[in-house]
């Protein structure tokens, strides 16, 4: 399946609690957290890119990268608002499937997102990341999948569907999450 067929949602609109605030702001080796996803995703030629924010905080520089940005005025919905809000964006284009990323994940590649998009042509359901322990975004879900999506509910997101997904394996530390200023800090020590 060709990227022009998929669009691909960064979901950038949580609350943040653990880390204590704005970590799609902080600061990861001179760039925001939440900027180095949307740059590895920008580069793929997707067929729709959207950015789901809470504020206004990225979103222009999300816009610079090609992002529509979608608000979502009601994060403490969690992850499942945000996963709507993109699902009824993606219903108004063509594209056959929808990417799911997470903006506070900065070290996801290309080539591991090229491995989830390649899989479409031999699967016809979810698709997900597996780092060894669990399973995760970056998630493929095709359009026959959406109405499961719009199902979701609270800030598990589609923890729940993904259980049943082709799990695609890859390094650990790609996967990593920035959910605390630790995980921040041991970023820093990668990069």
């Amino acid at each position: 399946m060709a990227y022009g067929n998929i669009a691909v949602a960064l979901l950038a609109a949580g609350q943040g609690k653990r880390f204590g605030g704005d970590k799609l702001s902080a600061d990861l080796g001179g760039v925001p957290v939440g900027i180095m996803a949307a740059r590895t995703l920008s580069d793929m030629d997707f067929g729709a890119m959207f950015a789901v924010c809470k504020e206004d905080i990225l979103a222009s520089e999300l816009a610079g990268l090609g992002f529509q940005i979608l608000r979502n005025d009601q994060p403490d919905l969690g992850q499942s608002h945000s996963l709507h809000i993109a699902v009824l964006a993606a219903e108004q284009t063509a594209a056959q499937a929808l990417l799911v990323c997470l903006a506070d994940m900065p070290f996801v590649t290309a080539a591991h997102i090229s491995c989830i998009v390649t899989k479409m042509s031999e699967h016809d359901g979810i698709i997900a990341s597996h780092n060894g322990a669990q399973v995760m975004p970056p998630a493929l879900f095709p359009r026959h999948c959406w109405p499961q999506l719009l199902n979701t509910k609270g800030d598990a997101g589609a923890r729940s569907l993904l259980a049943s997904a082709l799990h695609i394996q890859t390094p650990s530390d790609t996967l990593i999450d920035i959910d605390t200023a630790q995980d921040l800090a041991a970023a820093q020590d990668r990069r």
